[in-house]
């Protein structure tokens, strides 16, 4: 198959960068994992920032850049976190507007916003609680009216390189197990980050493996500050499931087991899980209290909550605190690009969560995300579709890398590789040695650990060939995300170590990561 833009990944980055390309003339092809709608952009729902000043306090484009250069500790890029902003609004204007996305409104007619962590302002747009599901129908929606190709049950392998230029991406065929080549002019990589390496201590969908990043990776590009993890400070305990901050925006408290606050509900995600980590680690233990919020606002701002918490739990959040603890929910690391999107492979870019153009530095402001995805999508069709203009003709494969790519795949049908038991094995390795509190001893012992577990060992039990290139990518990304933890020695954001407990000055500068 031949494409002029080839997009992988099917969250809002993904999505907004095919509709831009498409619209600008060029053929598109999506191809995801699964479906459109089984990604971490649906699985969020809590907002998404754009400084319109709706509330009328005092909010504007400037207080967005400081709070987001704020959040960043140091580390985030002011050109990208300009553009960002300034052109937020006008992207989630358009969501509403021209896709139809079905925000809550004030009487007037414009949106409503809700304060989020990290800012004083209510800036954050929102649909009821379930923001990611609104936008992602109505995008998934545009994608068919515009005839845009969407190949599902596609698993991203390798990206095909010739001479410093993209040429296209290898793919497992879910349904044939048989390997499928598309060609491009350009490629946009939008498949998410790696939060979903903390097995069981993750908010993200089940195959968010951070494939696009260990693809780039594998072909030689740097991984920029993959020791960023943020971890979510309320999920709900025992699950994966992700109470969104618009609970505490509401008026939630957080409290411990003898009904003591603790903390500033609203203050940086990084803070906050660790302000909880250390009541757990006291035994304590914690809840996120609604019970003040009056009944009316819980049925209609926070209704899915209210559902999701009574079926997973059997608790009525109006009369009951919610059982919570942190989980692994947002990567900032990623590819290394410029502030558009551009990599050092030529017409290869990287959107999203996959990519790293500086926006978040250390940690992310909550309810950026999803306005940074669909920003940066957005540029990235634009830069993809005039890149293929000025490069017509498709590049030679190169066959060294389709016979590796088939001897891959022949390898792990015929080598036994419990894949789900390594991803929990991963999951705990991760969450107890680089999660949200870390030492050089430990990050040592994962890294150790990491490298015996890419051995491959026999196992018993054997696992889909999909699960299996999952934790090839995932082993790829956890060597690379531990290697940045042990070279950045000091807390910065959400990178804390007990043994460097403090900023240090030196280390004012991104970490660029390669794997071996």
């Amino acid at each position: 198959m031949k494409i002029d833009i080839l997009v992988i990944g099917s969250g809002i980055a993904g999505m907004m960068a095919a509709i831009e390309a498409k619209e600008l003339g060029s053929s598109v092809a999506i191809v995801m994992k699964k479906s459109p709608l089984a990604n971490n952009s649906f699985m969020a729902k809590g907002g998404i920032n754009a400084a319109l000043n709706n509330m009328g306090d005092g909010d504007s484009i400037e207080h967005h850049i400081e709070d987001t250069l704020k959040s960043g500790v140091g580390l985030a890029e002011e050109e990208a976190v300009r553009i960002f902003c300034e052109q937020a609004p006008q992207v989630v204007r358009e969501l509403h507007r021209r896709f139809k996305v079905p925000f809550t409104t004030l009487p007037d007619g414009r949106l409503a916003q809700r304060p989020f962590g990290g800012t004083k302002y209510k800036r954050t747009c929102y649909a009821a609680d379930a923001t990611g599901p609104a936008i992602m129908k109505a995008l998934n929606k545009a994608l068919n009216e515009l005839n845009i190709t969407i190949i599902k049950n596609h698993f991203a392998i390798n990206l095909l390189v010739n001479d410093k230029k993209i040429a296209g991406a290898t793919f497992l065929d879910e349904k044939t197990n048989e390997l499928k080549i598309i060609q491009a002019k350009s490629v946009i990589i939008a498949t998410g980050g790696y939060a979903g390496l903390y097995k069981g201590y993750t908010t993200n969908v089940s195959d968010a493996t951070g494939d696009g990043i260990a693809m780039g990776l594998r072909a030689g590009l740097e991984g920029m500050d993959m020791e960023f993890v943020q971890f979510h400070p309320t999920g709900l305990k025992g699950s994966n499931y992700l109470i969104s901050e618009a609970a505490r925006a509401e008026g939630g408290k957080l409290i411990n087991s003898d009904g003591k606050e603790f903390v500033d509900e609203l203050n940086t995600r990084d803070f906050v899980a660790r302000a909880i980590l250390k009541q757990i680690q006291k035994g304590k233990e914690v809840y996120l209290d609604l019970t003040d919020i009056p009944e009316e606002i819980i049925n209609t701002k926070l209704i899915n909550l209210k559902k999701r918490v009574k079926s997973l739990k059997g608790i009525d959040i109006t009369k009951e605190p919610i059982p919570i603890n942190p989980l692994a929910h947002y990567t900032m690391g990623g590819i290394k690009t410029d502030t558009y999107g551009f990599t050092d492979i030529e017409g290869l870019f990287y959107a999203g969560e996959a990519g790293n153009n500086g926006v978040n530095g250390a940690n992310r402001l909550g309810g950026n995300s999803l306005s940074e995805g669909a920003v940066f999508g957005k540029l990235t069709g634009y830069n993809a579709v005039k890149y293929s203009h000025r490069n017509k003709e498709y590049l030679e494969i190169n066959k060294d890398y389709l016979e590796k790519d088939k001897e891959l795949i022949e390898y792990l049908k015929n080598k036994k590789i419990d894949a789900k038991e390594m991803k929990h094995q991963l999951g705990e390795i991760l969450y107890n040695k680089v999660g949200i509190i870390r030492n050089g001893y430990t990050l040592k012992k994962a890294l150790n650990k990491i490298f015996e577990l890419k051995k491959f060992d026999i196992n018993e039990n054997d696992s889909n060939l999909i699960e299996k290139l999952e934790i090839i990518n995932s082993l790829d990304i956890a060597e690379a995300l531990t290697k940045a933890a042990l070279s950045r020695e000091e807390s910065r954001g959400a990178h804390f170590r007990l043994d460097y407990p403090e900023s240090d000055h030196a280390f004012l500068h991104h970490t660029l990561t390669k794997i071996n």
